[in-house]
């Protein structure tokens, strides 16, 4: 009965743990995403834009380059928080039915026991 209640316990703060995490991805994707529109944080530069005489379409170009990617890396940190919270939001559900579950057992059982008695 303990080490049931201990696993459930466990289960529980793993799954709110990985709740947490996956709105932490989601959060910091958001804000960095925000920030970087709104012109208060720099794109980094994946793509060097090449120095010396450069037309400005391939300098526009590398910009451009270096925010598509910048933002796919952004939108691949918002998917994985979104499935590390789906993750810990079922294993929270997960807990709570099997508590359900025995409770109903629990009820079965009494309900079983009292019908016995009654017919004896």
């Amino acid at each position: 009965m303990k080490q049931q209640k201990r696993t459930e316990k466990a289960e529980k703060i793993f799954g709110y743990s990985l709740l947490a995490i996956g709105l932490v991805f989601i959060i910091i994707s958001v804000i960095l995403a925000i920030l970087m529109l709104l012109g208060a944080m720099k794109v980094p530069e994946l793509i060097i834009i090449p120095a010396g005489e450069t037309s400005d379409f391939i300098k526009s170009m590398a910009i451009f380059s270096n925010v598509c990617i910048i933002f796919f890396i952004l939108i691949i940190m918002v998917w994985a928080g979104s499935i590390l919270s789906s993750r810990g939001v079922t294993m929270i559900k997960d807990v709570k039915l099997k508590l359900v579950r025995k409770s109903l057992q629990e009820v079965a059982e009494t309900t079983a026991k009292l019908e016995d008695k009654k017919g004896k």
